[in-house]
């Protein structure tokens, strides 16, 4: 009887063990494959996608004045129009972002890197012209063909991990058609189209971008426009309704959100944007 009450003991004692390597190994499947149907774990439904980010840009400011003529100083008008764009655009419900709001300088590189913040942004810089001709105006829109390769930054985790590739950038071809298309039809001025030049904020904002020049500051006629406060907010008009053009023209975009009242349609964004 001691020797049936000892293969009982020992019988159990291994049944014991059975179970607590079960639930040890249930504990260590659950720790190291987590379910993937566990609500607090599982992603985020999508959320509607947003509004891109404008990007205006006020050419020159502090110690860099741009071009100067017939009494006007370019720094000051492209700040000038680039407010009027951004409460043009803000009428839409867009988030609108400026490189500077205020007569300081902002580098370049600094201006490139505003844009490249967002990842779904359009930019658009705003300048004047100026010619040793008095005869010579009109307004062209410049966008760069080829843009500059993202930096490469090092580091040795680089090399555990992998980071997803760039999405491929717009050369802002199109956008600068629509900006030129619709400046000239509010200005009447000479259309001296869209041209291909690597412009540092073009070729260096991956997103799509284009650089305006909205007049030259040596054409007595334009330069009397220019400081008049109406032709500059048609000026704004027309750089906003070129940047909502093609925004309205990019693979289904998400609509603006509504109240009734807004709308993108021609009619409805220049009677707004007057």
């Amino acid at each position: 009887s001691i020797e049936r009450a000892r293969d009982a003991v020992t019988s159990v004692r291994h049944t014991f063990a059975c179970v607590g390597l079960v639930v040890l190994a249930g504990c260590f499947t659950f720790v190291m494959v987590p379910d993937s149907e566990v609500p607090w774990l599982s992603p985020p439904p999508p959320e509607t996608a947003a509004l891109p980010t404008i990007v205006i840009d006020p050419g020159h400011g502090g110690n860099d004045g741009g071009a100067s003529a017939l009494g006007l100083l370019e720094k000051n008008l492209t700040l000038d129009v680039a407010l009027r764009v951004e409460q043009a655009l803000k009428g839409f419900d867009f988030p609108v972002v400026l490189t500077r709001r205020d007569d300081r300088y902002v580098s370049l590189a600094e201006r490139a890197e505003q844009g490249n913040d967002h990842p779904d942004s359009i930019f658009l810089s705003i300048h004047f012209n100026k010619s040793s001709m008095l005869d010579v105006g009109g307004v062209e829109t410049f966008f760069s063909d080829q843009k500059a390769p993202p930096p490469d930054d090092f580091t040795w985790m680089g090399i555990f991990n992998v980071k997803p590739p760039e999405p491929p950038s717009e050369t802002g071809e199109q956008l600068a058609g629509f900006v030129q298309t619709s400046l000239v039809m509010k200005t009447d001025l000479r259309n001296r189209g869209i041209k291909s030049r690597g412009l540092y904020v073009t070729r260096h904002v991956r997103r799509p971008a284009a650089l305006v020049e909205a007049g030259f500051l040596s054409n007595p006629l334009e330069a009397a426009l220019l400081r008049n406060a109406d032709y500059r907010q048609r000026l704004a008009a027309g750089i906003a309704e070129g940047i909502l053009s093609y925004y309205r023209s990019r693979p289904s975009p998400a609509a603006p959100p509504t109240d009734g009242k807004k709308s993108l349609g021609p009619q409805m964004v220049s009677a707004k944007l007057e």
